[in-house]
């Protein structure tokens, strides 16, 4: 099953860090800012418009770098609590951070984001075979919520199951997927806390500075 990892980080991001959908037959979309607002409705709504916007771009013939980056700027990243999850990466250091600082690690997670995904969602070729299916046991504490999400593609009698992580401040938004016990989160927080301690705060955030 080599093509799940490549899903599992591609229907992130993002993140984001994403993921659910109901096969093409499901286009066109629901806006998520025309579905209901609980976990479920949210996830669902998100992943299908995201899904569907990539299958109407290879149809088009369109699927470029510069394209699936205009598109992962516009369906996905807003669908992101980057503050909320830029804020679990740095854990402690985050509260040593004036509110400049914060915007600039916040952007960094970003960039690691698209960096990361934009070449994996380009050179996907199988969206219209991409079959997700979201868990209506959502569990929820408060304004956070985890709601686990099925992939399979056609044909395949295998999938995978991820975990979405969201925040609900004005709406529900997702900041971390977890796969195996492992989630975006871990990886960039160890990330983070091995350059924080390397080259200080002050100069990686001068190095981040100095690639924007």
């Amino acid at each position: 099953m080599k093509f799940l990892p490549n899903i599992l980080k591609a229907l992130l991001i993002n993140l984001c860090f994403i993921g659910i959908i109901l096969a093409s037959e499901s286009c066109p979309s629901i806006s998520p800012k025309n579905a209901g607002n609980t976990p479920v409705e949210q996830v669902r709504a998100i992943a299908s418009d995201i899904v569907c916007s990539f299958i109407e771009l290879q149809s088009n013939s369109n699927g470029t770098m510069a394209s699936t980056l205009n598109l992962t700027k516009k369906k996905i990243i807003p669908y992101i609590d980057l503050e909320y999850s830029t804020e679990m990466a740095l854990v402690s250091y985050w509260d040593q951070l004036d509110s400049r600082q914060k915007k600039i690690f916040e952007r960094d997670m970003k960039s690691s984001l698209i960096n990361e995904y934009v070449g994996i969602l380009s050179d996907l070729a199988i969206w219209k075979d991409i079959t997700i299916s979201v868990n209506e046991d959502f569990s929820q504490n408060g304004n956070l919520a985890r709601v686990k999400v099925s992939v399979s593609l056609e044909e395949d009698n295998s999938s995978a199951t991820v975990t979405l992580k969201l925040i609900r401040k004005n709406r529900w938004k997702i900041y971390d997927l977890e796969y195996q016990s492992i989630s975006i989160l871990d990886i960039e927080r160890v990330g983070y806390d091995s350059k924080i301690k390397r080259q200080g705060i002050e100069k990686l955030i001068q190095k981040m500075l100095s690639k924007s």
